[in-house]
């Protein structure tokens, strides 16, 4: 088995000629990420790219993993910061609330596309870390929480499978849909018929009922 890589940060910047060579950093290696995928991805390049020297880059991260997941981590507070206010909505109607989700979900992994499809493939050294699982079980709880409320106040015996089948469900299916270039209204009617799946499924609650 091989060892779980180290991706704390060696420390976080304070001072404003530090933050901007960390900002530098990040910018750098999310472009090379973006353009290259992870196959062209270096320590060095993204020095180079910043503007910085390699040293500057392992004063923070002890590796290109750790910038990496630093990345990682800022992409999904973007996501889940556009997302979870949409589960957490009041009201009854829970179908419309999934429809709303899913379509902000499917939008969100098309526009960085790329990106995504760079940090997927980086995510695989990653899973096994700690920290990669705690970023993992926000989005699960996020989803638990909503089919709990959603189902009409009824208990289900396998909650955590019908979660973990939701979130397989619908990131798989983002992933291939936008991996294949589809967007604009198409993406918003597939999102649309994975929600009536959904709802017809596991009986969701709508307005009125």
């Amino acid at each position: 088995m091989r060892p779980k890589p180290n991706i704390s940060p060696k420390k976080l910047p304070r001072q404003r000629r530090a933050i901007a060579t960390v900002d530098a950093l990040i910018e750098a290696a999310t472009y090379i990420l973006a353009r290259e995928g992870l196959g062209g991805f270096t320590a060095n390049k993204v020095a180079e790219k910043a503007g910085v020297n390699i040293a500057s880059l392992y004063q923070y991260f002890p590796n290109k993993e750790a910038l990496i997941f630093h990345i990682v981590q800022q992409t999904w507070a973007r996501q889940l910061g556009r997302l979870a206010p949409i589960l957490a909505r009041p009201g009854p109607d829970h179908a419309k609330k999934l429809r709303d989700f899913l379509r902000e979900f499917f939008l969100t992994e098309a526009a960085e596309v790329e990106l995504r499809r760079a940090l997927r493939t980086a995510s695989i050294d990653l899973r096994e870390t700690d920290e990669f699982k705690s970023l993992l079980s926000e989005g699960a709880n996020l989803m638990k929480n909503f089919i709990a409320e959603a189902v009409r106040g009824e208990a289900l015996e396998d909650l955590e499978f019908v979660v973990d089948f939701v979130v397989l469900l619908t990131t798989s299916f983002a992933e291939r849909t936008t991996d294949a270039g589809t967007s604009g209204a198409k993406l918003i009617q597939q999102a649309d018929l994975l929600t009536a799946m959904l709802v017809k499924q596991f009986g969701f609650t709508e307005g009125g009922k």
